[in-house]
């Protein structure tokens, strides 16, 4: 019987099949190593669902090969991400093409050693390409324009248990008795958004449940705009970045609405991120605390201190795998020492870098919040030691938001004691009203009141 393979590695490199092995084993990934795609092919019947496929090309002789090699990976496995490991000399005419003949991703073999790209795009596809919700948000008779997917306990593989357009009937709910939680492919969130904003409530369930909705369209959005950031084949499309960072400027203003109507609105988006590579994908918790924040302190523009926020820890994809592991497991920065320091430290210059090098359309006033979200009142932050009232209120709101995520969000399948979020929140302003070492004094006197 077949089972659902997360990740599939079809290479013959040993520095290939080693760096995915690591990986997988430390994100439980169930992956499978095919030699090439004409052993893959024998063994069809074992591949009916695959998340995510890193094919590598780096052997083939021409761009005209690689191309057709994806083209037929595709032919044989036609719902899966499909992650083409190019070598660093590939053209951008190269990558396009590997798009164009139905690739999903890009990338270049000096970015597959020595950075954490893979490990953040494989958790997104493979943990986060399909999203839980509640069944009871759907009432009888509803027809949806998205579908409903329930995960098999044995083999834990995906069936449609309710196709877009069909009817959802009593004898299909009796069908569905006993289960609570159904999924939704990411790809189709923004269907499941709209269907649960036209479908109103003004119970405090309604509200939430719309806020949640808004919530993952927000992680979704934030996620493409990241994937763009670092998809070799999108180099040459400004268009394209253009438009992904409206639409994240845009639903930063509708989630703030949105939030502003909840009465505890932390803890709605608290724990519902996307994925399991770590900081970044923590990114649209932080952009929502910030934005609230901001908006109930009047620190700055909300809406610009929510898109600083999610563009804050781009630089973050740039670690080392080793490196980046390591806070995975919650190594403290307190323990990096040399180079492993100072590139920890460089990371909101790269996460500017990056950002520009795709001609996001920033404000300058934006660039600066997003350098100073690790600086220090005390002066002993990073990148760049700036003290006192030379750090935006801004870059402040975003790191106490991060601080805040950090002390209440609980990982999946680990046990330890975490406190509310309205807990947090007083707490780490009373431990700053006696010190001001990390926050100024100007800042902790706004955001007092309103914690």
């Amino acid at each position: 019987m077949s089972t659902r393979v997360h990740f599939l590695l079809i290479s013959e490199q040993k520095e290939v099949i080693e760096r995915v092995a690591h990986l997988s084993v430390e994100f439980h990934y169930q992956s499978k190593l095919q030699p090439t795609l004409e052993s893959l092919m024998s063994q069809a019947s074992d591949y009916e669902q695959v998340q995510f496929i890193l094919l590598d090309v780096r052997s083939c002789a021409s761009r005209e090969e690689a191309s057709e090699l994806i083209k037929n990976t595709r032919r044989q496995i036609k719902e899966t991400f499909i992650c083409t490991l190019a070598k660093d000399t590939a053209t951008l005419a190269d990558c396009q093409s590997y798009k164009k003949a139905s690739g999903n991703f890009v990338m270049l073999e000096k970015d597959f050693f020595s950075t954490s790209r893979l490990e953040y795009i494989s958790s997104q596809v493979i943990r986060a390409s399909f999203v839980p919700v509640k069944l009871n948000e759907f009432p009888k008779s509803s027809k949806l324009d998205f579908t409903l997917y329930h995960l098999m306990p044995l083999n834990q593989k995906l069936v449609a248990i309710l196709p877009k357009g069909i009817e959802l009937t009593d004898a299909r709910l009796e069908k569905l008795d006993g289960i609570s939680e159904v999924f939704v492919r990411r790809d189709e969130l923004d269907h499941y958004r709209m269907y649960v904003e036209s479908h109103p409530t003004v119970t405090s369930q309604g509200i939430q449940s719309r806020c949640r909705a808004q919530y993952l369209s927000y992680c979704n959005s934030h996620s493409q705009l990241m994937f763009y950031l670092i998809d070799e084949g999108e180099k040459d499309s400004p268009k394209e970045g253009k438009w992904l960072f409206d639409r994240c400027e845009i639903l930063s203003r509708e989630l703030l609405t949105t939030l502003s109507s909840v009465g505890e609105a932390w803890d709605v988006v608290n724990n519902s991120s996307l994925g399991e590579f770590g900081s970044l994908e923590r990114a649209p918790t932080t952009a929502a605390y910030s934005g609230l924040l901001s908006l109930l302190s009047s620190i700055g523009d909300p809406t610009e201190v929510m898109v600083a926020g999610l563009l804050a820890d781009v630089g973050m994809l740039e670690l080392s795998p080793r490196l980046s592991e390591k806070f995975r497991h919650d190594q403290k920065v307190q323990t990096l020492f040399g180079e492993e320091l100072k590139t920890y430290q460089d990371h909101p210059i790269k996460s500017l870098e990056m950002s520009q090098a795709r001609n996001l359309p920033i404000k300058e006033s934006t660039k600066d919040i997003i350098l100073c979200t690790h600086e220090r009142a005390d002066g002993q932050g990073f990148p760049n030691r700036r003290s006192g009232d030379k750090i935006p209120l801004e870059s402040m709101v975003i790191q106490f938001s991060e601080m805040i995520d950090r002390a209440a969000m609980i990982r999946m399948g680990v046990q330890a004691q975490k406190w509310p979020v309205s807990q947090v929140r007083k707490d780490l302003v009373s431990l700053e009203m006696e010190k001001f070492s990390t926050f100024s004094e100007p800042f902790v006197q706004k955001i007092k009141p309103v914690i």
